[in-house]
């Protein structure tokens, strides 16, 4: 078989190795067209984009997914903080965000900054991140994320009941770490909002949060308070993301092209047109355009201006120490989390909105071990950390992603920011209800 080929022969031969998916999956009216199974082409294979795929192919689609890397998963998916932080569904913009600017664009905080590009979209884009920063705008926001989140828990869940799939997953919970009166009294705001919505979430004590993650007592700084939600968990989105892609081209006949990328859109006679990068022609009835922030970019020329920036973001790995946490952890002053993958301990962090280099900067990388070192030193072996990792996380100004049908033939599953595994499953399912109205 070719290399970048997963269960597909040749691109003229596009379905004719999709197998038949109709007997295996939740097929519907909407999925048939003159009597044919309709066809889908998924653009991107993170972990959107693959979930997208399954649930396509579960309702009934003749699916075929497009990566331009050499395999899935191979972008925000693989740096990601290994986190299904389903409680953690807080808003980038509020009210406190907005006297922090100033500060944010002079760089005074190591662990987010922003940058103005002299771009009119990216001025349009913050612009509206201001407007999203209201007291209104941010408890909207919050709770219209968190419903997602609970819809994507429900169906990791019923996936996981229809398939076996490793990916290291742990129901560990989460911890929040609280530092200072007003930290505490924030996340009391968020905790209660969200607690009236259904979640499961409590207010500890620096005490109550040492009895369930004793690794918490190493720290010199002083810990004032503690959110517990016990319903995260902690698992390998990349893993996750290659078995289910493995699973549906082979239980559900999806075929999976990697090593190409999409780089125009045209409707035609019917159907949806994508070019690639090698000069090859793409077909299908529905296009789904899950490729993170590069969305809004192959959309562009059709008139869809999706207010979707990159917000860079880092992750590194190192050994683990004498006293590794257990629970998935966010020390929510220093916008870093930790997270326990066997022998190894994962830390992920830093915001960067504005800037495009997505080469790994030692410096900040220096900044947020440090910053690591300092919530938990005895957690890893920082002397043992390996070079990192650096990406771009697709950022909406109001904090949700964008799941729509944008005209007949063409959707959209973009925009998840920090959340992408956690709502993945939820997105997936959200867009299949919605190309199958149409």
């Amino acid at each position: 078989m070719p290399s970048g080929y997963r269960n597909l022969r040749h691109s003229s031969k596009l379905w004719s190795h999709c197998g038949n998916v109709m007997s295996r999956g939740g097929s519907s009216a909407q999925t048939y067209l003159m009597g044919r199974p309709r066809t889908a082409l998924v653009i991107g294979g993170g972990i959107i984009g693959v979930t997208s795929a399954y649930a396509l192919a579960r309702d009934g689609w003749r699916v075929q997914l497009v990566e331009r890397n050499h395999d899935v998963a191979l972008g925000a998916s693989l740096g990601n903080g290994k986190q299904l932080s389903y409680s953690h569904t807080n808003a980038l913009g509020s009210p406190k965000m907005i006297p922090k600017i100033p500060g944010l664009l002079l760089g005074l905080d190591d662990s987010f900054r922003l940058s103005l590009r002299p771009e009119l979209r990216f001025v349009e884009w913050l612009l509206r991140f201001m407007g999203n920063s209201t007291g209104p705008a941010y408890r909207r926001n919050t709770l219209q994320t968190l419903a997602l989140a609970n819809e994507s828990r429900r169906a990791i869940d019923r996936l996981l009941e229809r398939h076996l799939i490793e990916f290291d997953r742990r129901k560990v919970g989460k911890l929040v770490l609280l530092r200072g009166r007003k930290e505490v009294q924030a996340a009391r705001a968020s905790m209660e909002l969200k607690q009236k919505a259904g979640l499961r979430q409590n207010l500890l004590s620096a005490g109550e949060a040492a009895e369930i993650e004793p690794a918490l007592v190493q720290s010199s700084d002083p810990l004032t308070a503690a959110l517990y939600a016990p319903d995260d968990e902690t698992g390998d989105c990349n893993l996750f993301a290659s078995e289910l892609s493995a699973l549906i081209c082979r239980e559900y006949g999806v075929g999976v092209l990697t090593g190409r990328e999409a780089v125009s859109l045209e409707r035609k006679a019917g159907d949806t047109r994508v070019r690639l990068d090698t000069g090859e022609i793409l077909s299908a009835d529905q296009v789904v355009i899950a490729s993170g922030y590069c969305a809004s970019q192959l959309l562009a020329p059709l008139g869809h201006k999706l207010p979707i920036t990159p917000m860079k973001g880092y992750s590194f790995t190192a050994p683990i120490g004498n006293a590794p946490p257990q629970v998935s952890i966010t020390d929510s002053k220093r916008r870093i989390v930790f997270t326990r993958a066997g022998d190894r301990l994962l830390v992920a962090g830093i915001a960067e909105i504005g800037r495009l280099n997505a080469s790994v900067d030692p410096a900040r990388l220096e900044s947020m071990k440090r910053s690591a070192r300092q919530s938990l030193p005895e957690a890893a072996d920082y002397s043992k950390v390996d070079a990192g990792w650096a990406g771009f996380r697709p950022m909406t100004p109001n904090s949700q992603p964008i799941i729509r049908q944008l005209e007949p033939g063409i959707a959209v599953n973009a925009g998840h920011g920090m959340l992408g595994w956690t709502l993945a499953m939820g997105s997936a399912d959200r867009l299949s209800q919605a190309v199958a109205q149409h």
